[in-house]
């Protein structure tokens, strides 16, 4: 099957349409293979004795006003944390903010402005965090953007810069705060990773002025999609190499919440959110929150640091995803786009 695929890497634009088609079908069979035997899922119950050792704890989550994010923001607030929900719409997070309180009246939520797709946002955003927040237990890096066409934000190609390289700038923004606070980074993944040829895995698409960029048909959004969750495994892998260079307990992690119905399937086709709902058996948001709750909740001496989690256990990558040139790669490569994007 792979051959086949192969061969087709190399048609025009105009036939790459075939390809395409070949691409979706590939992704809904490893969905279904994948998900079939597996979106059952794992659960937090065998940590959820610990869940008292959160109460307090400040947790940061981006894109927490819907979806998986706001399963486990709720899920937090049961526990006792107090939270921050960094997201983009100032209008429905307070929304969200009045309903959360209506339900967990003695809790403490704050809401602050998160565009991802913006170099100045980040920055508020952290700047107003490092303000109020002497201390951050855990950082959830769950927002998440899928593109149904080639789009560029700031010279980047977008799903690349929101789904990782926003996030790596605003987890760098907050780095000294992290060392000193032990925190623990959650970054959210996804097994859409592995749904790469080996080919794919390239930085040279990210750049609106490259002609790998400019070439490629609008129908394989998913590669870049898939392309931005493989970045945050092997940032997570590069992460905490750098943590454990430094007198810190701070440490981080990438999770897999599997197929969740969310509204990031919003735009696409109707037929594949008709596969998606009634054929790969799509996951709550609690429960593609699972895994996120048990990294937060277990011990960190059992914790596998710098690991991918899903079904709330480790689980493999593709090799490729485990690559540490790479992991460095991305790393200076995400340096040097922030360095230079006062130029874009």
């Amino acid at each position: 099957m792979y051959t086949i695929f192969q061969k087709y890497t190399n048609l025009s634009l105009v036939d790459n349409k075939v390809y395409d088609y070949f691409t979706t079908i590939t992704i809904i069979l490893t969905y279904y293979i994948a998900l079939l035997g597996k979106n059952i899922g794992g659960t937090a119950k065998s940590v959820l004795h610990n869940q008292t050792k959160l109460k307090g704890k400040c947790v940061v989550v981006t894109g927490g006003y819907k979806g998986l994010g706001l399963a486990a923001v709720k899920e937090f607030l049961r526990y006792g944390c107090e939270i921050v929900l960094a997201c983009r719409s100032p209008k429905h997070m307070e929304l969200v903010r009045a309903d959360l309180l209506s339900k967990f009246p003695n809790a403490k939520i704050t809401c602050i402005e998160l565009e991802l797709g913006s170099y100045k946002s980040i920055e508020n955003c952290a700047k107003t965090i490092l303000a109020k927040f002497p201390k951050i237990d855990i950082i959830i890096n769950n927002a998440g953007f899928l593109n149904q066409r080639l789009d560029y934000t700031n010279g980047i190609e977008s799903t690349f810069f929101i789904n990782y390289l926003g996030h790596f700038y605003l987890t760098n923004l907050l780095y000294k705060r992290i060392v000193t606070s032990h925190t623990l980074v959650v970054n959210l993944s996804s097994i859409a990773h592995s749904m790469l040829f080996n080919s794919d895995v390239s930085f040279d698409f990210i750049y609106e002025n490259n002609s790998a960029s400019r070439t490629a048909p609008s129908l394989l959004y998913r590669r870049e999609y898939n392309f931005s969750k493989l970045c945050m495994l092997l940032y997570t892998q590069e992460l905490q190499k750098r943590f454990e260079k430094e007198k810190t307990e701070a440490c981080t992690v990438s999770v897999n919440p599997g197929l969740v119905k969310t509204e990031i399937f919003r735009n696409e086709q109707s037929w594949f959110r008709a596969l998606c709902k009634n054929i790969t058996f799509p996951k709550t948001p609690l429960q593609g929150a699972q895994t996120i709750l048990y990294v937060c909740l277990v011990d960190r001496w059992e914790l596998a640091k710098g690991c991918y989690y899903s079904d709330c256990k480790v689980d493999h990558v593709r090799a490729y995803a485990t690559d540490t040139k790479r992991a460095e790669e991305l790393w200076s490569l995400s340096e040097k786009i922030l360095a230079n994007r006062a130029k874009m």
